[in-house]
């Protein structure tokens, strides 16, 4: 796990951006993000809560996979400083569109949708597995293997709130012919989903692999199985605005250069993800296109 030094973060709390509108940014502000950036020596990034991708600890302090990537290659982008705004998944692009924060600087899954939205920087990596479910002990006798097998056996399911995996959740719900049986309970974040299973509330959850293993393994009391969600893994990385090429294109030159130099790969083993030499070949577009 990667600490965040102190003087490096500035704790801004838990924003609510639900809902917001995108705005239309003045061109000259768009052209100058990089510049604009570096002069102030700051830059704010969007997260969510959700170890182990990313985390802003009481004290102020960034802990996760992607504020120690975002912060390695920004401090080499002659930016200093990190200011961090936490939000609920589903509210990370709509805060980015606002003008809330700069970029998004979670671990933010790459699918077809929000590449429409948002530049994707080369991914930070590739996950696991796909999709895991969660339910408690003795309560699922076959774990379903596919979306549309856990939509065919449950009429409650639960997920994280923006999850880029609802819409192929809502495909296999309709795949498997119950498009108005099957309710789905979004939870603001992972703690609140443990909960939400934990209490009964409700009888199956779905998320990411390493987000159900370490609930299983930090918090207990849970089962755990991989699930086929339907679509291909494009890893997970950080977003910027459409217009802000320019810090999106500086922010890759240095990833890049940080991968070349073994730095990435190092960051990654200290968080217990693995290097796919192959697979971080490749860059924001290309995850978009598979």
């Amino acid at each position: 796990m990667g600490h965040g030094r102190g003087r490096q973060w500035t704790r801004r709390g838990v924003l609510a951006v639900a809902g917001a509108a995108a705005i239309v940014r003045p061109a000259a502000a768009d052209r100058g993000a990089l510049a604009k950036l570096k002069q102030q020596g700051s830059i704010r990034i969007g997260i969510a809560n959700n170890m182990p991708w990313s985390t802003l600890n009481p004290d102020g302090t960034l802990i996760g996979i992607a504020p120690t990537l975002v912060r390695a290659v920004v401090e080499r982008m002659g930016i200093p400083k990190i200011e961090a705004f936490v939000a609920a998944y589903g509210e990370l692009v709509p805060g980015l569109q606002a003008g809330r924060w700069d970029m998004i600087g979670a671990s933010l899954t790459i699918s077809p949708d929000r590449c429409k939205q948002v530049l994707f920087c080369d991914p930070f990596y590739r996950k696991d597995e796909t999709q895991w479910i969660g339910y408690l002990p003795g309560t699922v006798k076959d774990p379903p293997k596919s979306f549309t097998e856990l939509g065919a056996a449950f009429s409650l399911i639960g997920i994280s709130k923006g999850s880029a995996e609802l819409p192929y959740l809502q495909q296999g719900i309709e795949a498997a012919g119950r498009k108005d049986k099957v309710e789905i309970a979004q939870f603001s974040d992972t703690p609140l989903l443990y909960e939400g299973l934990t209490a009964k509330r409700v009888p199956i959850v779905t998320s990411d692999a390493k987000t159900m293993q370490l609930l299983k393994s930090q918090r207990g009391g849970i089962e755990i199985a991989p699930v086929d969600s339907g679509h291909p893994n494009r890893g997970s990385g950080g977003a910027f605005r459409l217009d802000d090429t320019d810090l999106r294109d500086a922010f890759v030159a240095e990833f890049r250069a940080l991968k070349k130099s073994g730095e990435v790969a190092k960051i990654l083993k200290q968080h217990d993800f693995e290097y796919d030499e192959k697979f971080m070949n490749i860059s924001g577009e290309q995850a978009c296109a598979l």
